[in-house]
């Protein structure tokens, strides 16, 4: 059975915080389903993107400081012309 735009909406927060290592409890849950009414209510096309944007504003999320890809770029030279 396919789900319905508030199910796939709910689905998609639960799973993102879940990965953000937020234990969905309850009242974490009680709080997404606020976002998800607010992001349906919004007469907005996509309301995936309404609620995904705002999820830092309904819920306290800690971003963890990533390490760099890559060591930063110095100048250096191989000594040509010396």
């Amino acid at each position: 059975m396919a789900q319905t735009l508030a199910e796939q909406t709910l689905s998609r927060v639960c799973n993102y915080l879940s990965a953000m290592g937020v234990k969905l409890t309850r009242e974490v849950t009680m709080q997404a389903l606020k976002l998800v009414e607010a992001g349906l209510s919004a007469e907005q096309e996509d309301p995936f993107h309404f609620v995904m944007t705002r999820v830092h504003e309904y819920f306290d999320l800690q971003n963890e400081l990533l390490p760099t890809t890559a060591p930063p770029i110095t100048r250096g030279s191989m000594g040509f012309g010396k």
